[in-house]
Formats: structure tokens, C-alpha cells, sequence
């Protein structure tokens, strides 16, 4: 990274607008910020089996569907998010962010680690959960930091589904985290200064000023987040089924005519590289058979739009 970017807007719409435009410039960044109370939608997520709608308009909390994959997130200005943009040769390797994150924390007497796909925990809770995106040559890496939440809001505007938590002895979310307030005595602004310089410091990092011309073209972009077809783009089906692997939970959603695929729809937590949309269309019109899958598969690579599917587990997804 060459840039840091200070971000005081609390505006979700505007925040990822911001991050967009670095991205599509091919700009090396690091952006701290926050947000008003907002749930973050994964890119391939289903707004209607992940969010309750209802509570969500009754308590003015925004919908933002991330361009990454991933799980749905409850934030608000209690906690914090970051972004890093770098070079793709980054892409997928969640630990290399995680820990820049990471080494802050331990700089102030905190014992966290990096856990999983995309976690970070301390004492074997969760207290940051991390996604990416690809746009152009960067990586768009980005993830929270619960330094407080409002639990009750986050327990009642998300509905977390079923398969994620079987066979765990969980009674609740608030079981899963826990929040820095609660590990360290520092005000939310010091610890917030506290990781913003020390990766500043720590990479040499330059303050990038957006110019007139390019603050018009970042508020260009808040339109693309607030678009309502994108935001409820998901979910017009309701799933066949759904497959839990450890790269994320995958529901499936089909018609059949004629032993031939009318429609084909992925969702879930899963993380990609490619449009997920773009892969599905490529089974419609075909024989919904393992040779017809096979057909369309044997040029694809999978993993590229479901990072950690192969096509092994793909097909026992569909046929077993």
C-alpha cells in the first residue's frame, strides 16, 4: 500500500462508494471509518432469508449489499471497518490483512488470532469477520472491528439461518463475540487512533486528498449502492436446498423442464472472484445430468467463482 485515506463519514452508501472508486483507480489504500446503523449484505446472499425487512424499516437501519462475498453483518458506529486495496497477487489470502489488523491490537494487550476462513478471535470469540472483492488489478479487502455493538438491533435485524449453527452448542449470537470495550480500558476514539496510525506507521503510508473532480465522481457511485434492484437483486426464489462446507454455506435454486435446467441460482456466505450470476447462466438450457454438467464444467474453473469449491464437491452438491 502506498495511501491512507481519512474517512469521518458515517454514511454507509458513501463509504463503500469511496472504496469503489479507489478500487477502479487502481489505488493502493488503507481507510478506517465507520457507520451508521447499517446491515452489510454479502454479494451472493438472499435479502429475505438473511434480514428481518420489517424491523429493519421500522428502526431506520440502512440495506448495503457489499460487492464481496461473505455473511451478513449487523454495524453500527460503535464499531469500525477497515479497507486495505492491494495488488491481486493478495487475492485470497485473508491471514496477510488480518494481520495488520492483528499486530495493532497486540501493540495495546490484546491476544487475538486469526481463525478460520476469514475470522479473527479473541479468547475464542469473534470480534472481526473479513471479505474481499476483486475490481480491475486490486484486491478490495475490507472487515469489521466490534469494539461495541448494539446487541439487541443486531440480534433482531438478522436471521441467521439454521445450517449455519447445526451440530454447535450455541443458544445465541452474543454466545459467537465479544467486544474490545469489554477486554480494554480505551475509549472507542483512542483505540480507533490507536490501529488508524499504527498501520499508518507502520507501512510509511501517504494521505490521499480527493480533488473536486474525483469527489464528484465518488458521489457518482452512492447511486450504485443505494440502487434497489441491486439490493434486493437476490432471493426472487426460494431454495431447493442448501450444502455447509467449511468455505461457506451454498444454497441452490433450480427449474426443470424437459430434463433440461430453466433456471439455475447460487447463494450463500460463500466468497468469489468471479460474478456468481455469470456461472449460473451457464447451465441454462442444459441437460440436467452429471454428463451435462460435466460438459459445461470441463472449461470452467469453479473455484473462481465458489473460492474453495472444486468440482468434486460441486457435483456431489447437485447430485447426491
Amino acid at each position: 500500500m502506498k495511501y491512507y485515506f481519512n474517512n469521518d463519514s458515517v454514511d454507509p452508501y458513501y463509504n463503500f462508494a469511496v472504496e469503489y472508486f479507489f478500487a477502479k483507480h487502481n489505488i493502493p489504500v488503507f481507510i478506517l471509518w465507520r457507520n451508521k446503523d447499517s446491515i452489510l449484505l454479502g454479494k451472493n446472499q438472499n435479502i429475505y432469508r438473511e434480514i428481518n425487512l420489517k424491523y429493519a424499516e421500522e428502526n431506520g437501519i440502512n440495506l448495503v449489499r457489499r460487492l464481496s462475498g461473505g455473511g451478513c453483518i449487523y454495524t453500527d458506529e460503535k464499531n469500525m471497518q477497515y479497507t486495505f486495496i492491494e495488488s491481486q497477487n493478495y487475492a485470497n489470502d485473508f491471514k496477510h490483512f488480518a494481520n495488520m489488523i492483528i499486530n495493532q491490537m497486540k501493540k495495546m494487550g490484546l491476544n487475538p488470532e486469526f481463525s478460520g476462513r476469514n475470522d479473527i478471535l479473541i479468547d475464542g470469540k469473534k470480534i472481526s469477520g473479513n471479505a474481499q472483492y476483486m475490481k480491475n488489478s486490486m484486491v478490495v479487502h475490507h472487515g469489521t472491528i466490534l469494539f461495541d455493538i448494539g446487541v439487541e438491533k443486531m440480534m433482531h435485524s438478522l436471521t441467521p439461518q439454521k445450517i449455519k449453527f447445526e451440530g454447535k452448542a450455541i443458544k445465541s449470537v452474543e454466545s459467537r463475540i465479544t467486544t474490545i470495550n469489554d477486554m480494554i480500558d480505551m475509549e472507542y476514539d483512542e483505540f480507533f487512533n490507536k490501529i488508524k496510525n499504527g498501520i499508518i506507521e507502520d507501512n510509511n503510508l501517504e494521505e490521499y486528498a480527493l480533488n473536486d473532480s474525483e469527489k464528484e465522481e465518488v458521489n457518482k457511485y452512492i447511486d450504485l449502492f443505494k440502487n434497489e434492484e441491486f439490493i434486493y437483486s437476490k432471493g426472487e426464489t426460494t431454495a431447493n436446498y442448501q450444502r455447509k462446507h467449511k468455505f461457506g454455506v451454498v444454497e441452490y435454486s433450480y427449474n426443470i423442464k424437459d430434463n433440461l435446467i430453466d433456471s439455475f441460482k447460487i447463494e450463500g456466505d460463500f466468497f468469489s472472484n468471479k460474478d456468481i450470476s455469470e456461472f449460473c447462466d451457464m447451465f441454462v438450457g442444459k441437460a440436467m445430468t452429471i454428463d451435462g454438467f460435466h460438459n459445461v464444467l470441463k472449461d470452467v474453473n469453479i473455484g473462481e467463482y465458489i473460492v474453495g469449491m472444486d468440482e468434486k464437491v460441486f457435483l456431489g452438491d447437485i447430485f447426491d
